[in-house]
Order: structure tokens, then C-alpha cells, then sequence
């Protein structure tokens, strides 16, 4: 079934499912099949990195760090310089850690921690603490490094990451989504934040561009004519800015989070292409292509078009084409 949007179209295919059609005097069908042995594509190159943590499923990407505090905190040893975090804790920016001057070296300072004991009875009131004393400035993480929270590093690392939380639902299967920073599904037993998904400033300024849209929220595409005839597509395109980064970052993260999902749920095809052999009701058919790994249902987005070619996307488009189901059939025969 074609379902229309505004500035493109929709079709969903599933397995076994057949879509015939006729192009330059040929008829041609297109078998879809489940792509049983699809790659997980967290093992392919990315511009992001997904962190999960779950007591059971290994999910994302593989990390060298054991636990999410661990995680963020790594991400700031690598992206805060160190003067900047000594300035965020004299500025009061992380809750619970206060910096004040050295009596003796007012160039360093005594850092303060406030902590709270838990008991079976309860928690006890907050007492602040002198924990490091006469710490320089360049040397502010060696010393509370290991005592940042998950906040704290998400508030040093706000000029040079974009994140996202993931939500994992986790009943009869699991399915992964993003983009809130409250829960996506209403099952507070069967759902919960997984990890989260980062893209790191300078990559994505480096690796990537801001994509141009259409009053539809489409990416303008461009035609590339080449001198043998053949004709490629592209998306129009600028460098990205400080004002843009961040929504780049968040298309990128989305979009590999739709992808996993899709592998995670299954919803990952192939296709194997047939030339008929001539004009009977109920012609000889020949395989001429075949190919697998394309991600989503949609085949207008998810490259089986592309791939395919032969006037397929005319016919859809056109709506010139029948859709079926293929059946299988034995033969028994023998040899002496």
C-alpha cells in the first residue's frame, strides 16, 4: 500500500511480498525477504558514539569504560581543559563541590565536597567537608575527577558535546528511541534510559555539513549528470556554524538511533530482482539482481530505489504496478 506525504511518498514492503511492474517494454518483479544475518551497524564508522548500560543486553557500542559515570567522566579529561574546570567550581557551576581561595596560595584553592551518609534509617543531612587543599589550577581534575557526577560532567561539557538519552522498551522484544529527556514509553516496568547517544563538536564541524530543506522539511536534492550518461543525486548543502552545529548533531544522533532500532526490532530487508522471459500470463521469470541490508520498511527511504533502478520509482510514483505475494513451489523429480 502507497501512502502519499507531503513532498515525497511512502511504501511499505514486508516479507515475502512481491511488487511487479513494467518498464522500456519490460516486466519486471521485485521479491522482498527479512534480511536474517544484517550487520549490527554500531560496527559500522559513525560520527557518534552510543553508550549503553544494561544488566543483560549488550547494546551501542563497545566502550572501555565499565559505568556511565565513568563514561562522561572520560568525555571530560578529553574535551575540558583544565583551567575551565577550575573556573566552573570557583564559579559554584557544580552542585555540591565549592572552590574558595588558599590562605597561603591565593593562585590555587581548598576544594569543599558536601556529602550525606546512607543508612537503613534513612539519609543524613548534608555536611560540607574540606576535601583538597592548596590544588592548582591546572591540576583541579587530578583531584576531583573521580567525584564528578553524571551532572557535573554534562555541565563542563556543554560547549563541546550534543547528547541525547536513549530509551530502551523492553517487552517481547526490544526497541530503542531518543530525543527527550523524559521517558518516551508510559511503562515505567518495561522501559527506562539505557545510556545515551553523543556527538562531539569537533566531529561533527569536521566530518560533516548542514543540510538544506524544503518548506516540507525535505533535503533539497541535486542532479549530478556525468560525461557517460549515468545521473547521481545529492543534497544541497553548507559548512556548519556555531549557530548550526548543534542541530546537525541532533539530525545524526537520531538518525543512527532509528537505524539500531531498526536492527534491533528486525525490520532490516533484501530483495531479489527478476527480468521476465517473455509476455505469458504467467511468464518464465529471471533473477538479474539481488541484494541485502537495507534498513527500514519504507523503500523510498531506505535505498532499495536507488539500488534497483529499472523505471521503479516512475512506477511507483506513478502508481503503475501491482503488488503480490510470492508462493512457494516444489518439484519432485528423479534421476536413475
Amino acid at each position: 500500500m502507497m501512502i502519499p506525504k507531503e513532498g515525497g511518498h511512502v511504501m511499505y514492503l514486508y516479507d515475502n511480498e512481491t511488487i511487479q511492474w513494467k518498464h522500456d517494454d519490460k516486466q519486471y518483479c521485485m521479491h522482498i525477504h527479512y534480511d536474517e544475518y544484517c550487520d549490527d551497524p554500531r560496527e559500522w564508522d559513525h560520527l557518534t558514539t552510543m553508550a549503553c548500560f544494561h544488566r543483560r543486553y549488550s547494546l551501542g557500542d563497545k566502550l572501555e569504560t565499565k559505568s556511565p559515570e565513568e563514561f562522561w567522566q572520560s568525555l571530560v579529561y578529553k574535551h575540558v581543559p583544565r583551567e575551565e574546570a577550575f573556573e566552573a567550581v570557583c564559579a559554584g557551576k557544580l552542585d555540591g563541590i565549592r572552590a574558595t581561595p588558599n590562605e597561603v596560595d591565593p593562585d590555587c584553592a581548598d576544594i569543599y565536597e558536601t556529602y550525606c551518609l546512607h543508612t537503613i534509617l534513612g539519609n543524613t543531612e548534608p555536611e560540607e567537608v574540606l576535601e583538597y587543599e592548596r590544588v592548582p589550577a591546572d591540576s583541579i581534575l587530578s583531584y576531583i575527577g573521580d567525584d564528578l557526577t553524571i551532572d557535573h560532567c554534562q555541565t563542563l561539557l556543554e560547549p563541546y558535546i550534543e547528547w541525547l538519552p536513549l530509551w530502551l522498551y523492553d517487552h517481547s522484544g526490544i526497541t530503542m528511541s531518543c530525543g527527550k529527556r523524559t521517558g518516551q514509553y508510559a511503562d515505567r516496568w518495561d522501559s527506562g534510559c539505557v545510556g545515551w547517544i553523543i556527538a562531539e563538536k569537533d566531529v561533527i564541524m569536521k566530518e560533516t555539513r548542514q543540510i538544506l530543506r524544503d518548506e516540507n522539511g525535505n533535503p533539497i536534492r541535486e542532479e549530478y549528470r556525468h560525461p557517460d550518461g549515468s545521473v547521481t543525486y545529492g543534497v544541497k548543502s553548507l559548512p556548519l556554524t556555531e549557530e548550526t552545529w548543534r542541530n546537525r548533531a541532533i539530525e545524526l544522533m537520531e538518525s543512527d538511533v532509528e537505524v539500531y532500532d531498526q536492527y534491533l526490532t528486525g525490520e532490516v530487508y533484501g530483495f531479489e530482482l527478476y527480468e521476465a522471459m517473455s509476455d505469458d500470463a504467467i511468464p518464465d521469470w529471471n533473477e538479474i539482481d539481488s541484494c541485502w541490508g537495507f534498513y527500514g520498511r519504507n523503500i523510498f527511504e531506505n535505498g532499495i530505489l536507488e539500488h534497483v533502478g529499472c523505471g521503479l520509482r516512475e512506477a511507483l510514483e506513478s502508481r503503475s504496478y501491482e503488488l503480490g505475494e510470492a508462493e512457494l513451489h516444489n518439484t519432485t523429480y528423479y534421476t536413475f
